[in-house]
């Protein structure tokens, strides 16, 4: 595409979406001041700015403040929107607890790293290295003076971790072979879903969800067409999301597979690839 219709087509974005992980945030798990200067000129200019990440929405907290996104916010993959303002949840599909008490199972029978994330906390398996990311966010919210997320480890049988509304859970440190082996799984259980959103990692969720599913509704809850959309992502979970919007756009350091589903490629993460896209295309 010419540069001269990439910026035709930012002159019609209205919606800007940003992934989290690997997009909007560099290698230190910060936002550039640079992202959001561009982020800043942007609203300005009557743009709407949110994220959508596979984060649950209560480890979005601190981002979308530093954001200050006022508005929905999607989390979960696309599961949920959230209204930043009011704390009111505007869409959403909770993960059935029967379908995933199975592969609770399945994860504990072959010694995988499992979490599962619901309305009262993050469970947990003992000697767990993704809880790790959870801890890391629970520091970055007591600075913030925002409220830390549970953290618990499971019972000898679960019911505790199945009681409340289930948000997603994550299998992590998988091997290829783990991967192929659970993603087989996976599909052979009834309402469940699966995406991974870095390597080793899969995320599930009720069927259906994606980012694509989660930008769709929120386009319809802001009365936007799909050519108002700009999305920012860089991995395999952000692929829906292109799809639902009029100008995707990949980071540098994105997958092969996104670049390829991308109008255009900016600078990587580490390069505030954000700002440079917004300020070449959109202001």
């Amino acid at each position: 595409m010419k540069e001269e219709d990439l910026r035709k087509a930012g002159q019609e974005v209205r919606l800007i979406v940003c992934d989290l992980d690997g997009t909007l945030l560099n290698s230190e798990k910060l936002i550039s001041p640079e992202n959001i200067n561009a982020i800043n000129m942007a609203r300005e200019k009557g743009i709407f700015v949110t994220i959508c990440s596979g984060r649950i929405h209560t480890m979005l907290e601190a981002y979308s403040r530093i954001l200050s996104v006022e508005g929905p916010l999607i989390s979960g993959n696309g599961a949920f929107i959230t209204d930043t303002r009011t704390g009111e949840i505007l869409y959403s599909n909770f993960v059935d607890p029967q379908a995933a008490y199975p592969l609770l199972m399945f994860c504990k029978e072959h010694g995988l790293d499992h979490l599962l994330i619901n309305t009262e906390a993050c469970w947990y398996t003992e000697g767990s290295h993704r809880i790790t990311r959870f801890e890391q966010y629970n520091q970055i919210a007591g600075k913030d003076n925002l409220s830390p997320i549970p953290l618990c480890l499971y019972g000898p049988n679960y019911q505790k971790a199945l009681s409340g509304e289930i948000h997603k859970m994550l299998i992590a440190g998988l091997s290829p072979g783990e991967m192929d082996m659970t993603t087989e799984y996976i599909r052979t259980l009834k309402n469940l879903s699966c995406t991974s959103s870095e390597i080793g990692l899969l995320d599930v969720a009720a069927p259906g969800v994606d980012k694509g599913t989660g930008v769709a509704a929120l386009g319809r809850i802001l009365g936007l067409e799909k050519q108002q959309i700009c999305v920012f992502g860089d991995y395999l979970n952000d692929i829906p999301m292109f799809e639902q919007a009029g100008f995707p756009i990949a980071m540098g350091n994105a997958a092969e597979a996104v670049k390829h589903k991308a109008l255009a490629i900016t600078g990587s993460n580490d390069e505030d690839g954000i700002a440079k896209a917004i300020k070449k295309y959109i202001l």
